[in-house]
């Protein structure tokens, strides 16, 4: 994960990267997570909706990545959607491979909790927020779309 402070006008911003395939980036921006895509030459980088929820006040795009590395960064798992009321949400569709808390468990933001399949991948789902795990909504097999809710977190 590649880490920047970025000035627009008189406002910070903290932006983390937390995936980029070369027209894509998975970003958070003072702590938000958004879908970014990225054009290559003197195309500006455009912002496409955040993943969830809409924040009131839409940060600027993320400027154009510098010339990409010479070796490709290793990927790493999807996020999961914004949390909504405490949710963790699917990120896509997939498989429930593992989950990896207990209903009691004191989580921390960042922490995987389910471990899923998707295209032949198993990704872990990290918490998005602090708490306590109040409520486990799948179990190992089951199949979810896309922002299915996984599990809360009080």
């Amino acid at each position: 994960m590649k880490k920047f402070d970025l000035k627009v006008g008189d406002k910070s911003y903290k932006v983390d990267v937390e995936q980029f395939d070369g027209k894509r980036a998975v970003v958070k921006v003072d702590g938000k997570p958004y879908s970014v895509d990225v054009k290559k030459g003197d195309e500006a980088a455009s912002p496409v909706p955040p993943v969830s929820p809409t924040p009131s006040v839409t940060p600027p795009a993320a400027p154009a990545p510098p010339q990409p590395p010479a070796a490709p960064e290793p990927p790493t798992a999807p996020l999961a959607s914004a949390p909504q009321g405490g949710q963790v949400i699917a990120p896509m569709p997939g498989m429930i491979l593992e989950v990896m808390v207990a209903v009691g468990d004191t989580i921390s933001a960042g922490t995987p909790v389910v471990k899923m399949e998707a295209m032949k991948m198993e990704n872990e789902i990290p918490a998005p927020v602090n708490g306590t795990v109040k409520e486990i909504m799948v179990k190992v097999g089951d199949r979810v779309s896309t922002d299915a809710p996984l599990l809360v977190i009080d």
